[in-house]
């Protein structure tokens, strides 16, 4: 039966109900004109859950976090111009994290581009240095050979987001004026479902040639005191539980970075090693392997020993990607993570000479983690270091615990380790302190287990219009705002000790009033001056699963003398303890 329809809105609704087959539950979407089709489309879909966003810097970082709890695409739909370009910050942290984004970008036509049309730039593959696929999708052309190439196309881009080289992929749709459903354009007699493509993706598998294994096998069972390490990571409970089998089986202790799971593991924590970034450096000329999974290190301590280290590398990566900025790469494995460890855990004899290996590393951690306790235990109010132990003491067992970029991630990197069970998320691709409410908030978003997250000052002044996301979708994410006015890690560069000009272009003080600043969003906000009012203030939040802001005011120069005193009483012990 022929009927009148919107070329464009057609195509849109093709192309949403498209992505809805191929997986995607999600969207973020920002107004705007010219993807007022993508727009209908996409609130006429009822098997897509939309969120809509006035910032679509916000949105795209609000997408992320879904992807990230989701493990799932998330599409973002924006109209043309420097809309687009706003995505980019997200975009670059979904590239380096490999985190399934599908951007959807709406655009003029291609003659209105360089003729000086309004609200018009070169979209075309404008992420070109941060993305998987590219696919201009062009103007609507509805006859039926166009469509099965459309779809074809769409399929195409989310097997790469998903499984075949995992990450953003951005499709950009001109359209034409009129874009609204009921302005009819042309007549049909056919119907969306006709076109939808319901091929599903193929991954590609690596296999290892039996002489790299061999290799590989050799070089980890002549090992006597190797380690492995851990840095963030997209990794599945089945890894790290293949993982601890594999070390306890080899008595190959585990050095996590403080952004992975494994440093909050409950009852899976046999030969995790939480305090190595304090003595690592005394090892450097003994540790004669290197077993690498995920990114590399966030502490510098971590990543100065990589440079030194004579030890050869192994690095365990599903894509091949090279992470190790030493540039002394070792051996890339471009193999399944979880795979690896079962066939090893299989091949190898168990070398006994590590026991003792495992047990004196075991023996120093435990020194450094009483030596830990005994100073920030009864530090002052304001001691960030101590700030950090006291949230993983008071959040709930299994929670989310987003960790900001800067001073906060540090910190639980050089001093955090519990035996809650806790799941642990951050932007570490970029590392940059743009988007990092929005990305806490999308993971609260889909979490029904509380949500934390630990952030500065700066990253909160950065993105307070995910203040306004928080309140209209409910969203019960617990904030504790660590305020030491300014960028206080610039304390622990050189440059702090140019006192002329450090305070006005390094550490920013900005005084601001983020009581006024939160309350005017209509979210609750404290500002406790002890310990125990610190306690007072998050415990009714968990208890009643609400959103708050929890305002600690922290020295950063005090917290700086801590940490030091910290490193030097494990520096002066050390010969001892071994």
């Amino acid at each position: 039966m022929k009927k009148y329809i919107n070329h464009n809105y057609f195509w849109s609704s093709l192309f949403v109900e498209q992505l809805v087959q191929l997986g995607v539950k999600h969207a973020c979407v920002s107004p705007g004109s010219r993807n007022t089709s993508l727009t209908f489309a996409l609130a006429s879909n009822k098997k897509i859950k939309k969120y809509i966003h006035i910032d679509e810097r916000s949105g795209a970082f609000f997408a992320l976090g879904i992807a990230k709890k989701t493990n799932g695409p998330v599409a973002l739909f924006t109209t043309s111009g420097t809309a687009v370009v706003e995505l980019y910050p997200a975009i670059v942290e979904a590239y380096q994290q490999r985190i399934p984004l599908i951007v959807c970008t709406a655009d003029r036509p291609y003659f209105l581009k360089n003729v000086g049309a309004n609200q018009t730039i070169n979209q075309d593959n404008i992420f070109s240095n941060h993305i998987r696929y590219f696919a201009d999708l062009g103007l609507p052309l509805i006859r039926e050979n166009k469509l099965n190439r459309f779809t074809e196309i769409i399929r195409k881009g989310l097997c790469v987001s998903t499984m075949r080289n995992k990450g953003p992929v951005h499709f950009n749709l001109q359209f034409e004026k009129p874009f609204e459903p009921n302005a009819f354009t042309q007549e049909i007699n056919f119907s969306i479902n006709e076109f939808v493509n319901k091929k599903s993706c193929s991954t590609n598998l690596t296999s290892i040639s039996k002489r790299d294994l061999n290799s590989l096998k050799k070089t980890i069972q002549n090992s006597k005191k190797g380690i492995i390490t851990i840095g963030w990571g997209n990794f599945s409970e089945k890894f790290y539980k293949e993982l601890i089998s594999f070390s306890k089986k080899y008595n190959f202790p585990v050095l996590p970075d403080g952004t992975s799971r494994l440093r909050y593991g409950g009852s899976i924590k046999q030969n995790i090693i939480s305090n190595h970034t304090a003595f690592i450096k005394e090892y450097v000329n003994e540790i004669d392997l290197v077993i690498q999974f995920g990114n590399a290190p966030t502490s510098q301590f971590m990543l100065n020993f990589m440079n030194k280290t004579k030890a050869p590398k192994i690095l365990i990566n599903k894509f091949g990607d090279l992470k190790d900025p030493s540039r002394k790469k070792g051996k890339i494995i471009k193999i399944d993570e979880v795979d690896f460890l079962k066939y090893f855990k299989e091949k190898l004899v168990p070398n006994n000479l590590r026991k003792d290996w495992t047990k004196e590393i075991k023996r120093v951690d435990l020194r450094c983690e009483l030596i830990k306790n005994k100073l920030f235990n009864n530090s002052f109010y304001g001691s960030e270091p101590r700030l950090a132990k006291e949230i993983l003491r008071l959040i709930p067992d299994k929670s989310n615990l987003f960790i900001s970029n800067s001073m906060a991630v540090r910190d639980y990197d050089y001093f955090a380790a519990s035996n809650k069970n806790i799941k642990v998320f951050t932007n570490r691709g970029a590392s940059g302190i743009d988007g990092i409410i929005s990305t806490a908030s999308g993971i609260a978003s889909q979490s029904k287990q509380p949500t934390f997250l630990v952030i500065g000052d700066l990253a909160f002044y950065h993105n307070l219009s995910a203040l306004s996301t928080i309140k209209d979708y409910l969203i019960p994410l617990k904030i504790i705002l660590i305020n030491n006015n300014g960028g206080g890690i610039f304390n622990m560069l050189a440059v702090a000790e140019e006192n002329e000009h450090f305070e006005k272009y390094w550490r920013t003080p900005q005084n601001l009033d983020f009581a006024k600043i939160v309350k005017s969003f209509g979210i609750k906000h404290y500002q406790p001056k002890s310990w125990k009012s610190f306690r007072s203030a998050i415990i009714p939040s968990i208890k009643n699963n609400t959103q708050v802001v929890i305002e600690g005011k922290t020295d950063s120069k005090k917290s700086l003398t801590l940490r030091r005193q910290y490193w030097s009483k494990v520096k002066e012990e050390f010969p001892p303890v071994i």
